[in-house]
């Protein structure tokens, strides 16, 4: 079986493209006529290997045939279900647009901070989880997106109370703004950039702008938690970073967010001006946190854990006798590179990396002698699987 996984994994990558390649999604019932063909290619595959697998010695002679038709049944079948799931996730993330009735209206909604918050000159913006949505004229609770992109400006003419809540601001807060929403829109300019797919490939289905008039409700925070404790901690380390910055009088406090931004890959709090620079001097791929630096952390965790276990056998303990010093430092080294991706906020070159770590350590563990080829491809295909939009 696992003979079959590059074909497989062939098959699922290139659905995933034809489906990327579509005008509109597909209704309910081309997705359901595709899944069942993809259903009986399947058992098409199925039948031709036992038919391979035949001791006649009539069959015999057809074996290579019927595995070659095997193979290109399989093919076709994991790129019909690919197309089939495929749509079905966008059809249902299509269902959870903004309706366009809302749009331009002042909506009392009541949510948890689900982002990092990026703070520029003219405001701030972090994504939002909206529990319950309201008009201030109507009790009736209205349905909103899930999750949305809010901006946060501050008021015409500086407002130091806009500041001060800014700083307020933390992940897995819960708060209370009145917004103006928008649907997710973008421009067709040849090579440009796509706002609106870059909101859909983070399942963000519409924006909206914080009201902080006279006539509109103070945005006020109701309670704190401890949920997304990753970016409360890069959050933490952002603002210290920032603090012992501001108390030394040197010129590399203007540039805390460069030093951010190389510590733990926050890049939204780099400078506009700073961003020209790099791209002029062909230096901005220094300021993401990269497969390399993952994979470089991943090899000296797992050099220290390995050095750690053996260091612990020739002092007399029976750890390595339960499990040896090669498993322990594998597995430790992707876990620790798993936490160091999501510390620098899990980037597709991040998920990249650990999907690729976790299959070599998986393959080794379960005692798979791949070739190289084979765990990048179903490394690449695991990818598109949780990720389809990363084939963009």
């Amino acid at each position: 079986m696992l003979k079959l996984a590059p074909c497989v994994a062939i098959g699922w990558i290139l659905g995933t493209y034809c489906q990327l390649q579509q005008e509109n999604i597909w209704e309910l019932q081309r997705i359901f006529a595709v899944a069942v063909w993809g259903l009986a290619l399947l058992m098409c595959a199925w039948a031709l290997s036992k038919l391979s697998q035949a001791k006649k010695l009539h069959m015999r002679r057809w074996s290579p045939v019927l595995k070659g038709l095997q193979l290109f049944c399989l093919l076709l079948a994991s790129g019909a279900l690919a197309l089939s799931m495929i749509n079905v996730r966008c059809l249902i993330q299509d269902h959870r647009q903004l309706i366009r009735d809302i749009e331009g209206q002042d909506i009392s909604v009541t949510g948890i901070v689900a982002s990092l918050p990026v703070q520029n000159a003219m405001g701030v913006r972090f994504k939002f989880e909206v529990h319950t949505a309201r008009t201030p004229d109507d009790p009736l609770p209205i349905k909103l997106p899930s999750s949305v992109e809010l901006s946060w400006y501050d008021r015409e003419g500086g407002s130091m109370g806009d500041a001060m809540a800014w700083g307020d601001l933390h992940p897995g807060d819960t708060w209370q703004f009145v917004v103006r929403f928008k649907a997710a829109h973008g421009l067709r300019n040849p090579g440009g950039f796509d706002e609106e797919l870059w909101l859909w490939e983070r399942g963000v289905m519409a924006s909206g702008v914080v009201r902080t008039g006279k006539r509109n409700a103070a945005p006020q925070k109701l309670s704190a938690s401890w949920l997304y404790p990753m970016s409360q901690l890069r959050q933490s380390i952002r603002s210290q970073i920032a603090l012992n910055l501001a108390s030394v009088d040197h010129p590399s406090r203007v540039h805390a967010g460069v030093i951010a931004a190389l510590v733990m890959g926050d890049q939204g709090a780099i400078m506009r001006a700073d961003w020209d620079l790099f791209r002029a001097t062909g230096v901005a791929h220094l300021m993401s946190i990269s497969g390399l630096h993952i994979t470089l952390w991943a090899w000296l965790f797992a050099k220290v854990i390995g050095l750690v276990w053996r260091w612990a056998a020739r002092t007399g303990s029976s750890l390595c006798l339960l499990l040896p010093a090669p498993t322990v430092s594998a597995w430790g080294g992707a876990s620790l590179a798993t936490l160091y991706a999501l510390f620098a906020g899990w980037g597709l070159p991040a998920q990249r990396t650990i999907v690729m770590l976790w299959v070599i350590v998986l393959a080794r563990h379960l005692g798979l002698r791949w070739p190289r080829f084979w765990i990048w491809g179903l490394a690449f295909c695991v990818l598109v699987m949780w990720d389809p939009w990363a084939l963009l």
